[in-house]
């Protein structure tokens, strides 16, 4: 054992340490798993594509263990924690070696919690020893299988654990030093582990590293007795919010198979970073984007820790971001093959598509009133931080009903109600701001006449104009942006240049983008306006003029070319019309018709 310095020094030694021999470790581990053949081959319901080594989690718990003995980190919780989390390790290591059912693994994991529980150990949420009890049990289980579920893409587990360790160690007291050396321990082999796992992964944790990780985080929770602070922020909500994507991603599959009548322990493509791959995001982004949101929660979760008041605001913010993240990713077709391509198409879940056609005005009301009320509560917050709880609470709990009535009654005079999110413009935009100005207004009004206006500032209205106009129109822009977004996805069709960046060019390309039947992918424009030469219009670049298109069908090998624009000089259109037919590229042009269906004769031609 060696000398334990304090503070910052001692949690830095102890991760690094557990950095060093878990980078050592990992590549051993590696060559090992070819040597025994313990390698996860590619399988239909599985998202990678190649042969990987399998047994990374041999090097993270030989590294936490060996490190967390060196320096000394062993309490009775602590202790507790090895313990329960190595039995849970060796569980997925038999599983990794010869596959387990579900159910006895489910069983083991219920046995190892009640050995726990046995021993003193579990949650203090309700003051019912038995059912804190029964709690624990659920705690145990569902965070161990939470992260083994989210061990679904490359580097995105251990990158989470990295993360939530981290989050741990922040939201964590003096008092828990051996609780902290021990996440600390956990978050250098993890991240050294990860040197090797992240995208493209050599290694992979197998059931035993995402066992291991899952129940470390579980039992970390756990303690003897009710701590000092037993508010349900420190008891419940910190938890939680360490290990949020976990809940999220496990909770989200659980009830997307359910309503799809499939099994929730079968395996699929259907997780939160494969739905977000669905949506354009490459596996690299899709990872990183989990990562920020696991970085938000724990954030989040150590603000909470501190008492910050602007924490529980941020917190509702977030919950409010998930649900909405949780709206488009329900947008994802996946269940109807294993194809990759399968991924893509119109929404999945009845209940959801639900909520946002046939009840969209109910849910636009109902996510509006929790907005208003975290911006209000944050206008509080910003304008007077600490002496916001003991001061000003009140003045913010009277006067909440009327900020939210008047702010809502604004959204319906200016009609910010009547719009499809989707197809959100600038003149949407000063609609919403309109109804956050007659809002404001209103609240104020009610505000002197009720209140004469005693002891509440101005500045808070100010504050809160401004919060709700970027919390309500960034819900709105989202919808925008990802149907913006599942728009580019597209990378199998037609190669496309279109000729013409202005108006008409605009409109063909949002056409293309949400139009699968015309089986194109718009890969670059071609315009005149020296203005517009090396810029991008939705993304796609403008590559030249029309004049160069010959050496841009040489360069680019387009199977299209479209011209967007009825106006095109004959020369230019011939010019066109010769390149095209000199590469053998196809030619059209587009067409807007307005019909006079009654008559049966065309009224006009664009």
């Amino acid at each position: 054992m060696i000398d334990q310095p304090s503070g910052l020094t001692s949690f830095a030694i102890t991760a690094g340490l557990a950095l060093a021999g878990s980078l050592a470790l990992t590549p051993l581990t590696r060559r090992l798993a070819w040597r025994l053949g313990f390698v996860a081959q590619p399988v239909a319901e599985r998202w990678h594509r190649r042969a990987v080594a399998m047994l990374g989690g041999v090097p993270v718990w030989l590294a936490t263990v060996a490190v967390v003995l060196l320096v000394g980190g062993l309490s009775p919780e602590t202790t507790m924690v090895a313990l329960g989390s190595s039995a849970l390790f060796f569980l997925g290591l038999v599983d990794d070696v010869l596959p387990l059912k579900p159910s006895t693994k489910l069983s083991a994991e219920i046995v190892i919690a009640c050995v726990v529980i046995a021993f003193g150990y579990q949650l203090h949420w309700t003051g019912s020893p038995l059912i804190d009890a029964l709690l624990t049990i659920v705690w145990i289980a569902g965070i161990t299988n939470a992260f083994n579920l989210l061990d679904n893409m490359d580097g995105l587990c251990a990158g989470v654990a990295v993360i939530a360790a981290i989050a741990f160690c922040g939201s964590s007291g003096a008092a828990e030093r051996a609780s902290l050396v021990y996440a600390a321990a956990l978050a250098g082999a993890t991240l050294g582990f990860l040197r090797y796992n992240f995208n493209p992964a050599s290694v992979f944790l197998g059931d035993c590293g995402s066992l291991l990780l899952g129940s470390t985080f579980a039992l970390l929770a756990l303690s003897k007795a009710p701590s000092g602070q037993t508010s349900l922020i420190s008891t419940l909500i910190v938890p939680v919010l360490i290990v949020l994507l976990p809940i999220f991603d496990t909770t989200f599959v659980t009830i997307s198979r359910k309503l799809s009548a499939r099994a929730a322990s079968q395996g699929g493509r259907d997780h939160t970073s494969h739905r977000l791959v669905a949506l354009g995001f490459s596996e690299r982004q899709a990872t990183l984007l989990l990562y920020g949101l696991a970085g938000a929660g724990g954030a989040v979760a150590v603000g909470l820790k501190k008492a910050n008041v602007e924490s529980l605001g941020v917190a509702c913010l977030l919950l409010v971001g998930i649900v909405l993240l949780a709206i488009h990713l329900a947008r994802v077709r996946v269940y109807d093959g294993d194809d990759f391509a399968l991924l893509r198409g119109r929404p999945f879940t009845p209940l959801l598509t639900r909520m946002t056609t046939h009840k969209r005005r109910i849910f636009e009301i109902a996510l509006d009133t929790c907005l208003i009320s975290i911006a209000y509560y944050l206008a509080y917050a910003v304008r007077f931080a600490e002496e916001f709880r003991p001061l000003y609470y009140g003045l913010f709990a009277i006067s909440l009903p009327i900020v939210i009535a008047c702010q809502l009654a604004g959204f319906f005079v200016a009609g910010v109600y009547r719009g499809v999110w989707r197809y959100i413009t600038i003149t949407d935009l000063f609609v919403y701001l309109r109804g956050i100005l007659i809002g404001s207004a209103g609240m104020v009004l009610m505000i002197v006449y009720v209140y004469r206006f005693e002891h509440y500032s101005r500045s808070v209205f100010m504050i809160n104009a401004m919060l709700v106009g970027l919390f309500v129109v960034g819900s709105r822009l989202s919808f925008r942006w990802v149907a913006d977004l599942s728009g580019r996805r597209q990378s199998v069709g037609r190669r496309a240049l279109i000729c013409g960046a202005g108006d008409g060019g605009a409109l063909l390309l949002r056409e293309l983008r949400n139009n699968p039947q015309h089986d194109c992918v718009p890969t670059g424009f071609l315009d005149d306006d020296p203005a517009k030469r090396h810029r991008s219009i939705m993304g796609v670049p403008v590559l030249g003029s029309i004049a160069d298109v010959e050496r841009l069908i040489t360069t680019h090998s387009p199977d299209v070319v479209i011209v967007s624009t009825g106006k095109l000089h004959p020369t230019k259109f011939a010019a066109v019309q010769f390149a095209c037919a000199r590469t053998g590229v196809d030619l059209k042009q587009m067409e807007f018709r307005i019909v006079d269906v009654t008559a049966g004769r065309l009224v006009s031609t664009a």
